[in-house]
């Protein structure tokens, strides 16, 4: 009994971050389908990374692509032990990309978003990650959606 309530209380003392942003690290890589404005729906190759540097602090970069264009992010993720998350824009070149987002953390989860529609989610479920993107530009609102899968 006391080694149950040992673990118990070792469990719930633990850092949020252990739960949430830490369960996505890795190198993660799938297809799927993006939607610019009115334009015929596209084949979407997502590559990204999430590597934890300290508690409660990881990078999330990758690059997505169609046949039309690419393009490349870097974000620092900062997590509070509530789950809050903010990232922050690391590119070298940041381009047309938020330079700071907000959002949440869950296990399975995370969510960063800026005005304007702009989204990041990361939704894992089992062995599979759903990575979906959001955001408006000269061309339109731009909708993808992508299922990742582990790299080895």
């Amino acid at each position: 009994m006391i080694r149950l309530l040992t673990c118990v209380a070792l469990c719930l003392a633990a850092p949020v971050s252990a739960l949430t942003v830490d369960q996505l690290e890795g190198r993660w890589q799938g297809e799927g389908a993006l939607v610019l404005g009115n334009e015929p729906e596209q084949r979407l190759r997502c590559r990204i990374r999430l590597r934890t540097i300290d508690q409660g602090q990881s990078f999330f970069s990758g690059r997505c692509a169609t046949a039309q264009a690419s393009q490349s992010f870097t974000y620092m993720l900062f997590e509070t032990p509530r789950g809050r998350v903010t990232a922050e824009n690391r590119a070298e070149f940041p381009g047309e990309l938020p330079q700071t987002m907000q959002g949440i953390a869950a296990p399975g989860l995370l969510r960063v978003e800026a005005g304007e529609g702009r989204v990041f989610e990361l939704r894992l479920e089992g062995d599979v990650m759903h990575f979906r993107i959001e955001g408006s530009g000269d061309r339109g609102l731009a909708i993808g959606a992508a299922r990742l899968v582990r790299r080895q």
